[in-house]
C-alpha cells in the first residue's frame, strides 16, 4: 500500500524543514502524497507543490487552524484549500493578528525581567517564518539562558509557565466555512488529544459535524492501536471520512519522522482517496 502523510508542518509556521525540502523528504522516502499543513498559515503550499510536480509525488494544499469550540482548543485541518481565496482570508489574517500581538506581549514580560530578546531578532534569527514560542525557547537556548528547548518550556513557555500568554482562536464554525468557502474540506485534528471525557468527546465530535466537518484524523502518531480503532469507530458510525498524518515538524519533534503513526504505522493511499470523495475531487 502506498504511503501518505497528510499531517506536515514546514518553516512557514513551526517546522524546521522549508517546503521544498518537505517535498523532497519525502520523495525519498518513498511516500505517494503528502498534505502541507502548516499553523494558521498556507504561504509554503505553492513552493511545495511545485517540487512536488517535479518529483512525481502530489502535495495537498492544507492548513492547521487553531480553533475554540465551547471553551475548548480544537486544531482543525483543512485540504484542497485555495490558499488565495478570500474566503480563507478572514481565518488567516485573524490567526496573524491575533499572534504576532501575543507575541509582542510575551516578549515585552521577558524583555521586563531582563532577558535578551526582541521582534525583530527572532525575525532575523528565524526568517521568512510564522513566529511562535518555540522560535522564542530556541533563541533562549542560543542565549544560554537555558540548555535546551524543552528546558525553555518546561521553565518559561509552556502553558501556565511565566511568560505563556493565553492564546486566542477562531470559533470552530467560522473556521470550517472559510475552509469550505475556500473549496476546501475540514477535518478534526487529532480529536483523542484534547482530554475529552467520552462524553464531552462524542459531542464535540457531533457539533463538528453538524458544523460542517467531513472527516477525523485517525492514524496519527500519538495515537495507540485502540486510540486509531476508537476514531476509525466514530467516524463509520457518523458517516466521517478519515485520514492520516504523522504532525511532522522535522527536528523540532525529535524522532518523529514522515510518514510514520503507531497505529497503523503508516496512512495509505486509500484514505487520501476516501478525503477527495468527501470533498468532491473524484
Amino acid at each position: 500500500m502506498d504511503r501518505i502523510d497528510l499531517h506536515i508542518h514546514t518553516t512557514a509556521s513551526d517546522g524546521t524543514d522549508f517546503p521544498c525540502a518537505a517535498a523532497e523528504k519525502a520523495a525519498r522516502l518513498g511516500l505517494r502524497a503528502i498534505a502541507v499543513t502548516d499553523h494558521d498559515n498556507a504561504s509554503g503550499v505553492e513552493e511545495a507543490i511545485k517540487r512536488g510536480r517535479e518529483l512525481g509525488l502530489e502535495v495537498i494544499p492544507g492548513v492547521e487552524l487553531s480553533t475554540d469550540w465551547r471553551g475548548h482548543k480544537a486544531h482543525l485541518l483543512g485540504y484542497f484549500i485555495d490558499a488565495a481565496s478570500p474566503a480563507l482570508a478572514p481565518a488567516l489574517n485573524w490567526a496573524v493578528t491575533e499572534r504576532e500581538e501575543r507575541n509582542a506581549k510575551m516578549v515585552a514580560l521577558m524583555q521586563r525581567d531582563g532577558f535578551d530578546i526582541s521582534i525583530p531578532d527572532l525575525m532575523e534569527e528565524f526568517p521568512g517564518t510564522v513566529l511562535g514560542r518555540p522560535h522564542m525557547a530556541e533563541h533562549l537556548m542560543r542565549k544560554g539562558y537555558v540548555s535546551s528547548v524543552k528546558e525553555a518550556f518546561n521553565k518559561y513557555l509552556a502553558d501556565g509557565m511565566p511568560y505563556c500568554l493565553p492564546k486566542g482562536r477562531l470559533e470552530l464554525g467560522r473556521a470550517i466555512d472559510c475552509i469550505k468557502g475556500s473549496g476546501g474540506v475540514a477535518v478534526l485534528a487529532h480529536p483523542l488529544q484534547y482530554g475529552h471525557d467520552e462524553k464531552t468527546l462524542l459531542r464535540f465530535i457531533d457539533d463538528a459535524k453538524l458544523l460542517g466537518v467531513s472527516g477525523l484524523e485517525a492514524v496519527y502518531s500519538e495515537h495507540s492501536p485502540e486510540d486509531e480503532a476508537l476514531v476509525r469507530r466514530l467516524a463509520a458510525e457518523r458517516g466521517l471520512c478519515i485520514t492520516g498524518g504523522s504532525d511532522y515538524h522535522g527536528t523540532r519533534k525529535a524522532g518523529l519522522e514522515m510518514g510514520i503513526g503507531f497505529g497503523s504505522m503508516f496512512a495509505g493511499y486509500d484514505l487520501l482517496e476516501g478525503l477527495k470523495k468527501a470533498a468532491g475531487k473524484i
